[in-house]
């Protein structure tokens, strides 16, 4: 009797070790559920010990992987390097097609998405153009869980140069490496209110952090 008691002990305690989701969360905490449901904005659960209690729920943003009882494993797209570094910095150069000068550049930009990052630009030079600054965003042609480090972009920014307003148009193709080390060569139209134009290729050197 003691060991059938026993065996059924431990066979309780293995499939409560093995027979349950797991939650992952941003806080680095771990929970030990049976996985209702998945949406893009939340994750909804029953606790493994208490099935009859409610429904729980938590932000799809706060999850960072899901490991199911089958062994499949959801990394919730933070596989994705833009997803999982997010907040960036870089400088570079910029040179005119026409040959005429260049001008140092420096941006902070961060991914509200993989694919849509928001970016702040400044630069300088020696030019008739003087200090400018722009801000937009850019496109990457990525997915939520992606896995590829070289994406091509295409964006729109408006600034001002001294008061006179353009518009910012940047093509090119950006490469981030594991460690974090971000760089991007584009092709910039900046078109100015006032009937100016200045096409420019730019080189840019940066990092991006996690948060």
């Amino acid at each position: 009797m003691r060991k059938l008691l026993a065996i059924l002990l431990l066979t309780s305690a293995f499939q409560s070790g093995f027979g349950q989701d797991k939650i992952n969360t941003s806080d680095k905490q771990q929970l030990n559920v049976k996985i209702i449901e998945k949406t893009d904005k939340f994750v909804k659960y029953k606790m493994t010990d208490y099935e009859d209690g409610p429904v729980l729920w938590i932000k799809t943003k706060r999850v960072t992987r899901i490991e199911y009882k089958n062994g499949f494993v959801d990394l919730m797209g933070n596989q994705n390097p833009r997803k999982n570094k997010p907040l960036g910095i870089s400088a570079g150069m910029a040179f005119e097609l026409s040959g005429n000068g260049g001008m140092f550049v420096s941006t902070a930009d961060y991914f509200i998405i993989p694919q849509i990052d928001l970016e702040v630009n400044a630069g300088t030079s020696d030019l008739a153009y003087g200090i400018y600054f722009s801000a937009g965003s850019r496109f990457h042609l990525n997915s939520n869980y992606s896995v590829k480090k070289l994406t091509p972009f295409a964006g729109l920014l408006f600034g001002s140069n001294y008061g006179d307003g353009f518009t910012q148009i940047p093509v090119g193709i950006s490469y981030l490496f594991n460690c974090g080390l971000n760089t991007s060569l584009s092709v910039n139209e900046m078109i100015g209110f006032n009937s100016w134009q200045l096409t420019f290729a730019e080189l840019r050197v940066g990092w991006k952090f996690k948060l």
